[in-house]
């Protein structure tokens, strides 16, 4: 379906465009700056403490089973063996609170300096639109062009490294299962059976490391929530048209260059 045109630019919409870019950039300038600080740091505390909640869960759902392969990694028995798991329910909120609570609190009070930083900055600071028509539509044009920028330059955090690494570990407890069983008297058969399940269950669990992560970074990029960038691309288009309207040597220019390209 094509899109429908958009109207074209009117002299009443230039000062509230005006205002809306200049605030777009305001705040598009601190969420740059947020996003590249909180989507690594919340994807480590994610990541660790999704580790610890779901051996924690799993210790819980396996018990006896799963213990003697789980005390030959390092450092994790001793850290999961202190958390909560007397209760189905416990263990439950415990994944909740530790998993996604904990790091978006924290990734929350990152933001919320560098917005009191943004306020008190901006606060009184005025940048005016001045000039005539010519040079307004100019001006709103860079603006408009800048906000834009500013907005591709949103950096984008993939969820699979940390995915990776988290199954990887949870694989090795299943390798030592998988290496245990097989040291016995399991029949060819039984073995590739046991095997196949087993590439199952961390397909599986890859997909749902995934899905919480995805779930994380989509809730933390609440801090940042700007325009999309689309709506941006049409905004500085529709502007420069406007500019190009109003302004008859910029249209002779554009006029020229056009026909020095034929």
């Amino acid at each position: 379906m094509f899109r429908t045109p958009k109207e074209a630019m009117t002299e009443v919409e230039v000062q509230p465009t005006w205002e809306y870019l200049v605030k777009q950039e305001r705040a598009l300038r601190r969420n740059v700056v947020i996003c590249r600080i909180i989507q690594p740091v919340g994807a480590v505390i994610f990541s660790l403490n999704l580790l610890l909640a779901s051996m924690n869960l799993l210790l819980y759902a396996l018990g006896d089973r799963m213990s003697p392969y789980f005390e030959t990694l390092p450092v994790l028995p001793t850290i999961v063996q202190k958390l909560p798991h007397e209760s189905f329910g416990g263990v439950l909120v415990f994944f909740v609170l530790f998993a996604f609570v904990v790091p978006l609190a924290v990734c929350g009070i990152i933001a919320a300096i560098f917005y009191l930083t943004s306020y008190c900055k901006y606060r009184d600071v005025q940048e005016p639109l001045v000039g005539t028509p010519a040079q307004c539509a100019k001006a709103l044009t860079n603006k408009a062009e800048t906000v834009y920028e500013l907005r591709r330059k949103m950096p984008r955090w993939s969820i699979y490294l940390e995915t990776g690494i988290l199954t990887a570990i949870t694989a090795l407890l299943v390798v030592l299962m998988f290496i245990d069983y097989a040291s016995g008297d399991a029949m060819p058969l039984q073995l590739v059976l046991i095997a196949l399940a087993l590439l199952v269950c961390l397909f599986v669990v890859f997909w749902v490391y995934a899905l919480l992560m995805y779930m994380f970074a989509l809730t933390n990029s609440l801090y940042y929530l700007s325009p999309g960038e689309w709506k941006l691309y049409e905004l500085y288009h529709r502007v420069d048209a406007y500019w190009e309207t109003i302004d008859p040597m910029e249209f002779a220019r554009r006029q020229s260059k056009a026909e020095g390209h034929k």
